[in-house]
């Protein structure tokens, strides 16, 4: 009875031990934004109105007046992964509006964990009242499996609004040598609806880091506030290149002086990580 106990034991360690932030959808920061766009899946790029345009399209940082503090974590206790982001987005101070971020992260077993941090220096500028362009430095510092990371990496992107409709063009971590488990990528997202009411999103991401062998990834996304004072989002994420799903759920409460959110994503199917936790509180400066 000991010895199958010790079995049971050691397939299980085995198990966990795959896990790396190598797999697709790994929890990790090529795969996970900040908690509004995470809710909608990810499809996010033509959006972008609140501090996750820093990870997900810089452009939309300029889109709106304002001075927003921050700060989300993340869990998924059976990956097992932990993050900690601290988010600050200006654009009441000059007319280059500006955000900073500062992301800590470990993810996976002994033998494909990542963990480190990356900080983020993002800019935009509204040329014109329909035409948003913008820039993000990135400096990445990672222990990772495939060797330590020290690099800095570069996003742009821009962000064209026509009313209710927009749409999105954006590449990130461009860097003169590819850096481990952060993937140069480009995305094309269009996004209806405003923050007063509702948005529809859909993005679509392309892994360029093989050019002999591009992955692909879908998302769609949906936000509807309830009153004043309560957001409801959705969404889905489509692995096409692996055939992997991912539902994500959350919901966001508003006041006049902040918020909060909390969002959970599950994986429908395939091995690995079950599912993860993300919840974040915003404040508003300005």
């Amino acid at each position: 009875m000991r010895a199958f106990i010790a079995a049971l034991l050691a397939v299980a360690a085995a198990a966990r031990a795959d896990n790396s932030v190598k797999d697709p959808g790994a929890p990790w920061p090529a795969f996970v934004d900040l908690p509004r766009a995470t809710a909608m899946g990810g499809a996010h790029a033509a959006i972008s109105t609140a501090n996750d345009a820093i990870t997900v399209n810089p452009a939309g940082i300029s889109q709106q007046r304002r001075y927003h503090l921050e700060i989300d974590g993340l869990l998924d206790s059976r990956f097992p992964a932990q993050a900690l982001m601290a988010s600050i987005v200006d654009t009441t101070s000059s007319a280059i509006g500006t955000g900073f971020l500062f992301s800590r992260w470990g993810s996976g077993q002994p033998e494909g964990r990542g963990e480190g941090w990356y900080g983020a220096l993002a800019y935009s500028y509204a040329a014109g009242g329909n035409y948003f362009i913008g820039g993000e430095t990135k400096y990445y510092r990672f222990a990772t499996p495939d060797g330590p990371v020290r690099s800095f990496a570069q996003d742009a992107g821009l962000l064209v609004r026509r009313g209710n409709f927009a749409y999105a063009v954006v590449l990130q971590n461009f860097s003169t040598s590819s850096i481990p488990t952060f993937p140069l990528t480009s995305t094309v997202g269009i996004a209806w609806g405003t923050d007063r009411d509702w948005h529809v999103a859909f993005d679509y991401k392309a892994d360029l880091s093989d050019l002999k062998n591009i992955k692909h990834r879908g998302a769609g996304g949906l936000e509807l506030l309830v009153g004043d004072a309560v957001a409801l989002r959705g969404g889905a994420t489509w692995d096409a290149t692996n055939d992997l799903w991912w539902l994500s759920a959350g919901i966001g409460l508003l006041t006049e002086k902040g918020g909060a959110q909390v969002v959970l994503r599950r994986r429908l199917n395939g091995q690995g990580f079950d599912q993860m936790l993300m919840a974040g509180i915003t404040v508003y400066l300005e």
